[in-house]
């Protein structure tokens, strides 16, 4: 945060409000859309009251120039029509205003090993899987300036494994049953990240 003033934050595709509540706790005023209703019922349980039903198009529905923040954490490949919703985002944003995108890095190492049989390929809900060149290239033509991308992967290297294996021994594998082999594989998936190859990018525009 650049100042002490609360900062207000949009999560689109927020789930039960994870980060939502770490970020109300730092003192952000806090909003949040998601299909699920479930997961809103569990939300405003928690005490988060500005949790609203829909996908981004219900952004529409905030002020222009609203937000210091928004953020889409493994949404935007899952749009049909991910610059309109850059478009949109872009609108609701304050002047200095920040997208975050979490999302699958089509040109990880993890993607170019494991093909076909990468985890985060996840087809077909996945409708779109971008680099970072592909992804900064949509985001700067949606007037984002000052576009950055990190890496911050999680469990994509394990998991592709366990997938390749179910295919090969023609077996339905549980991926959640391997967390130990999560842990053990992290360190790779550490030093990926940092030589800009890892399997999920964070852009900041």
């Amino acid at each position: 945060k650049p100042d002490k003033k609360p900062w207000k934050v949009l999560d689109v595709g927020c789930g039960s409000g994870d980060t939502l509540m770490a970020l109300k706790e730092l003192g952000w005023d806090v909003y949040g859309l998601e299909i699920d209703r479930n997961a809103i019922r569990l939300a405003k349980e928690r005490g988060l009251v500005n949790i609203k039903l829909g996908g981004y198009e219900k952004i529409e529905n905030f002020p222009n120039n609203y937000f210091d923040c928004i953020r889409l954490y493994h949404v935007i490949e899952h749009l049909p029509n991910p610059r309109n919703c850059l478009q949109l985002i872009h609108k609701k944003l304050k002047p200095g205003g920040e997208v975050v995108l979490g999302t699958p890095n089509a040109g990880s190492m993890v993607s170019k090993i494991f093909g076909k049989y990468w985890y985060n390929l996840d087809i077909p809900r996945h409708l779109f899987v971008f680099s970072p060149k592909t992804l900064s290239s949509i985001v700067e033509k949606a007037e984002f300036s000052q576009v950055s991308v990190s890496f911050c992967s999680g469990d994509g290297l394990g998991r592709s494994v366990i997938y390749t294996m179910s295919e090969i021994l023609k077996k339905r594998i549980d991926t959640n049953k391997f967390t130990l082999l999560f842990f053990i594989l992290y360190p790779i998936e550490w030093i990926l990240d940092k030589l800009g190859i890892g399997d999920i990018m964070i852009l900041r525009g």
